[in-house]
């Protein structure tokens, strides 16, 4: 009897997860406290100088780090500038104008690319497409 019913138990928690989960994704699960979900900044330095970047939103404006010219820089964006709103990536050197990306509506799992030139007006940030799974290809969103 006692096994009866502990296999009843499991089959109806098997079913009752399946329930909850059906018609949804991976991406559309994730969060941005999760490994997976963290927002990732990809900066690539191709101004005269060292720049310090900068993430501005939800409030606050806080240092991410440095990147030197030449370089590449890969960073991770805090998750409560992600949950409360639009995200500005500021550049700075120590005798350069800012480099502003603009504000730009995130979410849990996306990168950003920042290209930083001389010129304020040649610097951009894009977010990339994600790119989801569906038959034979996959298809950008």
């Amino acid at each position: 009897m006692r096994k009866l019913t502990a296999g009843i138990f499991a089959a109806g928690l098997a079913l009752a997860s399946w329930a909850c989960a059906y018609g949804r994704t991976a991406d559309e699960l994730k969060r941005p406290q999760d490994p997976g979900g963290a927002v990732q900044l990809y900066v690539t330095n191709n101004s005269g100088g060292p720049m310090e970047i900068y993430a501005a939103g939800a409030g606050t404006l806080y240092r991410i780090g440095t990147v030197h010219p030449g370089l590449d820089g890969r960073f991770v964006v805090r998750p409560l500038m992600v949950v409360n709103g639009t995200v500005e990536f500021v550049a700075r050197s120590g005798n350069g104008p800012l480099l502003r990306s603009g504000r730009i509506l995130l979410k849990a799992g996306d990168v950003v690319d920042f290209d930083l030139t001389p010129s304020p007006v040649t610097s951009t940030a894009t977010v990339r497409p994600r790119l989801v799974a569906g038959g034979p290809g996959q298809i950008e969103t």
